[in-house]
């Protein structure tokens, strides 16, 4: 059965500047104007002692910054960081966090001050629940780890036992070092999870340089709901008082898809003055399908190629002049499509050629103008300007993807999305994943197994309702293989 996801929708409609002071010449003073969307947040049913965070907008349509002048929202509700002027024509996004403490229904409020004289204050409605579940544990063997005496040059495996003895699976999202770079974590042991009742050994070595001595640590990010974080403190050759290199890196909030996004670690330093400074940059996470790639490694500004929606994050660890290493520090960002619509098709095969295609709802197959697709990439549709037209950012023909779709300010139609099996290049049967989001939001993922010249139609938006369907028939053969 098709499943129907809906986008978070419409932004509040345009209230236009008002004049309102009646000065003797005539001249009327403009305002800002502000609204809120959604009015109700509603986090629905939330394990107690956990916490679940959702967003609002505050939006201004009037040509003059919005001020917010206050905050009060009510218990066990509360904000996250945010901004507190909203410039013209835009809007600011605010996090709130909800933390339930009893098995019980909370209702609350957020009052947020401004100085539109129309809307001087704006209310957001807040609910949720309080539910019995499951919950992880986190246990670890030892909280200090001394290393004893290690001679430069060789290298001291260590190890601890981290456990779950909760009674759900406890997930480590992640593990930030700090202190000296002489001690690593063996292996990429962030993102997992360990089942109630299980354990794993996490190993770390020490390669010291010099006999001074070393101390670090190692902070253990999970979702245990009572200690979201556990440090565990590293010790060699007596631990010492040398003051290691510090990296830095100037990080995004933010990015669009395809962007190619600067990492400037210049600010990086060592307290000693031993300078100058090696850089070594290392991309950790990307989105599933990604093949982004980084460039300029090895100096104090990288390059990060972005292709697809979705997180991403970088570490950058520096050296100074006598050989001393620095722990890395980590930088996340998120790819958000900045257009209201915009699809993206990957796919599983290192050679396969497959096509991306978006046509208007009576549209066919390769034909121009109502299919959007590698031979027509920028079709005329919808009202004049090119606002309202499709966009198809590459056509990949070397595998993987990804092939992005987009339509900055669609027209009112139901849009086809589309995936046809071009050529197969030696690699028969792949796998096709077809990511939608509308106004920056996912609202559908689905994947196909397809083989050469097979077409899937993988679902349909509906605009302006912000709706994508997908569909559930089977693959078949197109009558056109090339626009007409």
């Amino acid at each position: 059965m098709a499943r129907f996801v809906t986008a978070a929708v419409a932004l509040v409609g345009a209230l236009l500047l008002s004049g309102c002071s009646g000065t003797e010449n005539g001249i009327n003073e403009v305002f800002p104007s502000a609204a809120v969307n959604p009015e109700l947040v509603s986090f629905g049913d939330v394990p107690v002692d956990y916490s679940s965070e959702l967003w609002v907008d505050v939006i201004n349509t009037g040509q003059v910054e919005l001020n917010l002048s206050s905050f009060e929202i009510d218990d066990p509700f509360t904000l996250g960081d945010h901004d507190v002027v909203v410039p013209a024509d835009d809007q600011i996004t605010i996090p709130i966090s909800f933390l339930p403490t009893n098995y019980t229904s909370y209702t609350g409020a957020l009052s947020i001050g401004t100085d539109d004289p129309d809307h001087p204050s704006l209310t957001v409605l807040l609910t949720g629940t309080g539910v019995d579940a499951p919950t992880p544990d986190i246990d670890v063997d030892v909280l200090a780890i001394d290393f004893g005496a290690v001679s430069p040059g060789s290298v001291s495996p260590r190890w601890f036992i981290l456990s779950n003895v909760g009674d759900s699976s406890l997930t480590v999202s992640a593990m930030d070092q700090a202190g000296s770079g002489a001690f690593q974590v063996v292996g990429d042991p962030t993102g997992f999870s360990v089942a109630a009742g299980a354990s794993t050994t996490i190993v770390v070595s020490y390669a010291p340089v010099a006999t001074t001595g070393d101390n670090g640590s190692l902070l253990i990010h999970s979702d245990d709901p009572d200690e979201p974080s556990t440090t565990v403190t590293f010790i060699g050759n007596g631990g010492g008082d040398f003051e290691y290199p510090v990296p830095i890196i100037d990080c995004p909030a933010q990015i669009a898809p395809r962007d190619t996004v600067t990492l400037d670690g210049s600010a990086s330093y060592d307290p000693s003055e031993n300078e100058p400074l090696t850089y070594t940059w290392t991309l950790v996470e990307v989105p599933e399908g990604s093949q982004a790639t980084m460039s300029s490694t090895e100096s104090a500004t990288a390059y990060l190629a972005s292709d697809i929606a979705g997180d991403y994050a970088v570490q950058l660890a520096v050296q100074n002049a006598i050989g001393v290493s620095s722990a890395p520090v980590t930088c996340s960002f998120e790819a958000i499509p900045e257009e209201d619509i915009h699809i993206e098709l990957t796919w599983s095969t290192a050679a396969a050629d497959l096509d991306l295609h978006l046509l208007t709802a009576g549209g066919a197959l390769f034909v121009d103008p109502d299919d959007c697709n590698w031979c027509n990439q920028s079709p005329n549709w919808g009202e004049a300007g090119d606002a309202d037209d499709p966009s198809l950012d590459i056509d990949d023909r070397q595998g993987y993807g990804p092939e992005n779709t987009n339509i900055v300010d669609p027209a009112d139609d139901t849009y086809q999305v589309k995936v046809h099996y071009f050529t197969d290049n030696g690699d028969t049967t792949t796998t096709a994943t077809v990511k939608v989001y509308l106004y920056g939001v996912i609202a559908g993922e689905a994947s196909a197994s397809m083989t050469r010249d097979q077409v899937w139609d993988a679902g349909q938006i509906s605009w302006p309702d912000g709706l994508y369907i997908e569909q559930n028939t089977a693959n078949y053969e197109p009558t056109l293989r090339i626009c007409e």
